[in-house]
């Protein structure tokens, strides 16, 4: 929804502002995101938020609500911040695919209304929990009837379908799209393939037959967009229109990668350092103590497939959700989106988390100042031993960061050196991890946590419950 909010000066913007867009800049102030309108896209744009279509679309919570702030200095749209907004190489297959789902929609929406996109990029959407959401309403412009091309098909391709499309034929990771800004293009993904996936169903239309074309210098007349260029009838234009988005969705279903596993993914299932009762015993420690605590966010880092994230939403909590296996994280996201959960999937790793990219690394932020001080509750359920042993971070180090993550809370589950899983993660490696207690993590935490309770499983492992300190 938008309406007239009052001028107000704005506080200092934390990032630089936008530059990319010749209709406007976006920066970011405080609770709020500022999207000043340059005067020449005024007019267009005012129109926009007006239209029936715009209505519906912020209504349903498809399209990012804007406040009109139409001040002497200029118009400026208000919309509000996401807390934790993710970028296209942190997310799964499928939130992929509804990225582009939602994408291929609103575009085929606003045609029936007089409007198109005129740009089609995962960077024009975020997820609020599992929901996509378009937040780039200058992406919209005033469709001619009479036009059959849409112009943003090009981009469509190189963006969505290819970086699908070679994750499923090549296995290339997704993440890979950090450093693609404008996506693939088909000779560099050619040159890539074998003959007999060159020739499949899948790969001749996107990937051969544009390589073919471009050999023949014929590529930039033919392969952007299967439809003819001007049509008369605008009925006309509009079902060959139509009929390309379909046809988009089609294939942009078909490039999904097959269902995989992985030794992660099926952690909670296999899991063999866990009795049925000791598991249970564990699950109703925390669900104490998100009832007693009532986090309104929490952080799950190593959520695997979201049992505690999906515990954490029982008690009215939003979660975001961090997991480095993809199978697992693919799993996550289709469990909240199947059930309707407030969960928020990041694939990512937090030993390796994503860094700032784009000019002067300002344009997309790094991962940790993203989620820093954003959850009230931590949680690392079965986590710090890893980090430990298959990452080589120090206690300290590991205990810092949660310092500078949570907001008031962090729940940690600490493995003990005896423990089946600890002894294999060591790999011998007695003299460096062989002494390690639970004694070195409070110690780490003097000054930073107060301990607030801690229980003790049967298979000796420890849950502890810390508060942050304030000084």
């Amino acid at each position: 929804m938008h309406q007239n909010v009052a001028n107000r000066a704005p506080s200092q913007s934390q990032v630089t502002p936008t530059f990319r867009d010749p209709a406007g800049s976006l920066s970011f102030e405080a609770d709020r995101v500022v999207r000043s309108i340059h005067p020449a896209a005024r007019q267009s744009t005012l129109e926009f938020l007006e239209s029936e279509f715009c209505h519906q679309a912020q209504q349903r919570g498809d399209l990012v609500a804007a406040c009109i702030d139409d001040a002497p200095g200029g118009l400026r749209l208000i919309h509000p911040r996401i807390p934790v907004p993710t970028y296209p190489w942190e997310w799964t297959p499928s939130q992929w695919l509804a990225a582009a789902e939602l994408t291929l929609a609103l575009c085929e929406e606003a045609l029936s209304h007089g409007w198109i996109l005129k740009d089609a990029t995962p960077l024009n959407i975020l997820f609020v929990g599992h929901r996509p959401v378009f937040v780039d309403i200058l992406s919209f412009e005033q469709h001619d009837p009479h036009a059959s091309i849409w112009l943003a098909y090009g981009q469509y391709m190189r963006t969505f379908l290819l970086p699908l499309l070679m994750n499923r034929e090549l296995s290339w990771p997704l993440a890979l799209s950090l450093f693609k800004r404008d996506g693939y293009e088909p000779a560099e993904l050619y040159q890539a393939m074998s003959w007999p996936q060159r020739l499949s169903r899948s790969v001749f239309w996107p990937i051969t037959l544009p390589a073919w074309l471009e050999r023949g210098k014929k590529a930039e007349a033919t392969s952007s967009n299967p439809t003819i260029g001007h049509k008369d009838d605008s009925e006309l234009a509009a079902h060959l229109l139509h009929r390309t988005l379909a046809d988009l969705r089609r294939r942009t279903l078909r490039a999904m990668p097959r269902n995989s596993g992985s030794a992660w993914a099926e952690y909670q299932q296999t899991l063999t350092h866990y009795t049925a009762e000791q598991a249970a015993s564990k699950r109703e420690w925390v669900r104490a103590a998100l009832l007693k605590h009532k986090p309104a966010r929490v952080l799950d880092i190593g959520a695997n497939t979201g049992e505690y994230s999906a515990l954490a939403t029982e008690n009215g909590a939003e979660v975001i959700a961090l997991e480095r296996d993809a199978a697992a994280a693919e799993r996550l996201f289709c469990m909240s989106r199947a059930r309707s959960l407030p969960i928020q999937t990041i694939h990512a790793d937090l030993a390796r988390p994503t860094p700032a990219v784009g000019w002067e690394n300002a344009e997309s932020s790094a991962l940790i100042p993203r989620l820093a001080g954003q959850c009230d509750l931590v949680l690392m359920l079965a986590v710090i031993h890893h980090l430990i042993l298959m990452e080589q971070i120090p206690i300290p180090a590991i205990v810092d960061l949660a310092h500078r993550l949570a907001a008031r809370h962090w729940l940690v589950e600490w493995v003990p050196v005896a423990d089946p899983m600890y002894q294999s993660l060591m790999r011998g490696r007695v003299s460096l991890y062989g002494a390690l207690a639970e004694s070195d993590l409070h110690t780490a935490c003097d000054g930073l946590f107060t301990l607030l309770c801690r229980q003790t499983l049967d298979n000796g492992r420890v849950l502890l419950f810390f508060e942050k300190s304030t000084q």
